[in-house]
């Protein structure tokens, strides 16, 4: 392994584990990803707490469009009335 590599690696050992190894659990990587997590987790619950909050006891809100819906055909126009008489 050549001199340069090593201590690139020995480099990277101690930045995501040298804090740990001090006792400072706060730095550390893992500390870091823990937290990160926590707030995504904590943020996505807000997230979950508000919407379910605005759809208890509201009915859902109707579209605007121009959907007129349920149609109604004249059998007359179609020729199916004598299938219904």
């Amino acid at each position: 392994m050549n001199g340069c590599k090593l201590w690139v690696i020995a480099f990277l050992a101690v930045i995501t584990n040298g804090f740990s190894l001090l006792g400072i659990g706060q730095g550390s990587i893992g500390g870091v990803a823990r937290s990160i997590e926590a707030n995504h987790n904590i943020a996505r619950n807000i997230e979950t707490a508000k919407a379910m909050g605005l759809l208890a006891g509201n009915p859902p809100i109707k579209p605007q469009s121009a959907f007129f819906g349920p149609f109604q055909i004249d059998c007359s126009v179609v020729g199916m009335c004598e299938v219904f008489a």
